[in-house]
């Protein structure tokens, strides 16, 4: 029926009549789903698998490896079955009246999950990280207690690091010497600036080798010193036992001569002459 054809007060009581069918129908659809939505199975509390892994893994128990492995995993699997059981809650809230309302719910329902799932989260991976921690503590004192700790091989540890240093200047520096006569090939001003400062880097490497081949110097001149001050200790020793031998010699010489001189004659006592009778 055309509604211009009708007086105006008839054709808005026709727009009203037929906007509160649809209404009526849409209410009805929906009590309809709601009716259908409380009858169906219940969905499972979303707060259930936090609740069992907080039961089953006291923050007290949490004081082995194997426990707190074990804790990590099924805090794992709890905040999945978490995610899922929400997501199920969610859909339903879909097909309920009060929709927004159920939706909250289920946003609280899922935070008081997560929340205690965390103390187990927490506390398991923070004893696996002392325990990581405590296991490389003693890997390094039982490294430490193995290294040599004697001063001679100390000096020969850093000779030969000072050694293999110089070597590596070297080739660093030979690098460096090709590296600057390829860019030697470029114009401009860029090209100047890279030569400039491979001519830099260069001064400092050979500066270097020098410095290192200097250290070595110095450490051989002080071996060398103190190999000769070593001789110049065992010639002084061995003056000393020679001066000592022929001291001895010369007191035992005098010692035999002494015994094989005849003692000077002493004058006999007179005898008293024999009284007469």
């Amino acid at each position: 029926m055309n509604l211009a054809s009708l007086s105006p007060s008839t054709a808005v009581a026709r727009v009203q009549r037929g906007a509160l069918l649809g209404m009526t129908a849409a209410l009805l659809t929906l009590s309809a789903a709601a009716q259908a939505a409380d009858t169906a199975e219940p969905l499972k509390s979303v707060t259930e698998p936090a609740t069992e892994l907080a039961a089953r893994y006291p923050l007290e128990s949490l004081t082995t490896v194997e426990t707190a492995n074990l804790a990590v995993t099924d805090v794992a699997n709890a905040k999945a079955e978490v995610e899922a059981r929400d997501l199920e809650q969610r859909r339903a809230c879909y097909q309920k009246f009060f929709m927004n309302h159920c939706l909250d719910l289920a946003k609280d329902q899922r935070r008081l999950a997560m929340k205690t799932i965390r103390p187990v989260d927490i506390t398991a991976n923070a004893f696996l990280r002392r325990d990581r921690a405590d296991e490389r503590d003693r890997a390094l004192e039982i490294h430490d207690a193995g290294m040599p700790v004697e001063a001679a091989q100390k000096a020969q540890d850093q000779k030969e690091k000072e050694l293999s240093n110089a070597e590596k200047v070297k080739q660093g520096a030979a690098k460096e010497k090709e590296v600057a006569a390829n860019t030697a090939k470029h114009a401009g001003e860029a090209d100047k600036r890279v030569a400039d400062h491979n001519a830099r880097v260069k001064k400092a490497q050979e500066d270097e080798a020098a410095k290192a081949q200097q250290r070595i110097d110095n450490a051989a001149a002080f071996e060398r010193k103190a190999q000769e001050s070593a001789a110049r200790q065992r010639e002084v020793a061995a003056n000393k036992a020679q001066k000592a031998k022929d001291l001895a010699a010369k007191k035992a010489a005098a010692a035999e001569s002494a015994a094989s001189t005849p003692a000077s004659a002493t004058p006999a006592a007179s005898t008293p002459p024999a009284a007469t009778p």
